[in-house]
């Protein structure tokens, strides 16, 4: 391929990574339709690239795409309501990705692992000099934004790099990056590592990607970027290890979990929390930010409000009738942040099971495209982001998740 198309193709990927990312209200509107130029922006991409490639309409698509038609139009006789954003926004999501992977095939993944790494460097050469010029960098910028910030906590966005304030102390400043906190940038840099050990066979030696992006990951000083991040060193393991060694590594790895959830304080800290009041715990999240606008909750809360709601509708979901939410009844002032919660929430237990087959299928599928021997590492990847952030159901990591059915079966990409 001519690098000048290489280089287009790129392009077009930048912006899915800079929808993604949405620091911006402009930016997020990928996921929200809050403002349309976004969703418009991306569908005369799309069209451009369709043109480009002759790409055509596959009958899998069409398939899926009746099955959401269908289900809307039950959850419309069921609620007596009808609600368009919902009937549009996931099959117009799932139509870009679609377009992306019948185009660029396995090289989005090259693409994305490209573009990731130089953000990550130049976010260390940002966050670094402003460590050694204490805040400086952050001072200069401050109010400086490119695009309505969509968070009050997010102080400067530049694109290439966002300083935020959480009100969290650390003795260093976290890392942010080019998304909007520091966590989902950490899973950006996860993603990245992920790609590159796989088009790379996990080979480190020499392998100064991996070694930016780690960085970058650490200087995120993220949780969900951390667990990811000990994930796939797991999947490496287990990958490299022969025999008797190889068996041992998962059983080591649950009898260390069993161990840690059967201490004492552990289960009475679990039970506590699961059993304490969910408006309670919704009110005190809201009420230590204190802003006009509904804050995002923890993952934990988020989690469990999107089962309060998978409880209440366990077989369609709520579909796009948000008033039937536990967030709506109980007019709270946040919002859930786990996309897996929300494919429990709004599709039940029809969309849980979809989106643990296709997830599972096409981890494996790019398992074998790129020789990794590493079968389930990307679902379990993929399952760690959607129970910390509603990613999922933007066009970029349905690239990702769904690359077997987006691909259809067809291995010749390279």
């Amino acid at each position: 391929m001519k690098l000048n198309q290489i280089g287009i193709e790129r392009v077009y990927v930048a912006l899915l990574i800079f929808s993604a990312a949405g620091v911006s209200v402009f930016a997020r509107s990928a996921m929200t339709w809050e403002n349309l130029v976004m969703p418009a922006l991306l569908a005369a991409v799309a069209l451009a690239i369709c043109i480009q490639y002759r790409v055509t309409v596959s009958m899998p698509i069409l398939i899926v795409t009746g099955a959401h038609v269908a289900s809307c139009l039950i959850q419309w006789i069921w609620y007596g309501s009808f609600h368009p954003k919902h009937l549009l926004i996931y099959p117009f999501n799932l139509w870009v990705a679609y377009v992306y992977v019948q185009s660029m095939g396995l090289r989005i993944f090259s693409h994305i692992e490209f573009i990731v790494t130089r953000l990550a460097a130049f976010s260390l050469i940002i966050w670094g000099m402003d460590l050694i010029f204490a805040s400086g960098i952050r001072n200069a910028l401050q109010g400086i934004y490119i695009g309505d910030p969509y968070n009050p906590i997010i102080d400067s966005y530049i694109i290439i790099y966002t300083f935020v304030n959480e009100g969290v102390e650390s003795f260093f400043p976290r890392n942010s990056g080019f998304a909007w906190e520091p966590g989902s940038f950490a899973v950006f840099c996860c993603i990245a590592i992920l790609i590159n050990l796989y088009r790379r066979n996990f080979e480190l030696r020499n392998n100064y990607g991996v070694m930016i992006l780690a960085i970058a990951l650490l200087s995120s000083q993220s949780t969900t970027g951390y667990g990811i991040f000990m994930v796939i060193i797991f999947g490496k393991l287990y990958r490299d290890l022969k025999g008797a060694a190889r068996l041992l590594l998962p059983v080591s790895a649950l009898f260390f979990a069993a161990v840690v959830l059967i201490v004492p304080f552990m289960q009475e800290k679990i039970v506590e929390l699961w059993d304490q009041d969910l408006n309670e715990l919704a009110t005190s999240a809201a009420a230590e930010w204190n802003f006009d606008q509904p804050v995002a909750a923890q993952r934990f809360l988020s989690l469990k409000i999107d089962f309060e709601d998978f409880k209440n509708h366990p077989l369609i979901g709520y579909g796009g009738r948000d008033e039937e939410s536990f967030i709506q009844r109980d007019a709270l002032n946040i919002v859930s942040i786990s996309g897996f919660g929300k494919v429990m929430a709004k599709f039940g237990i029809l969309g849980v099971g979809f989106f643990v087959f296709v997830g599972y299928i096409s981890s494996a599928y790019l398992s074998r495209c790129f020789h990794a021997r590493a079968s389930a590492l990307l679902m379990v990847v993929i399952v760690m982001i959607s129970l910390s952030y509603s990613l999922i159901e933007h066009p970029l990591f349905l690239c990702l998740c769904a690359f077997w059915l987006l691909s259809l079966h067809d291995s010749s990409y390279v």
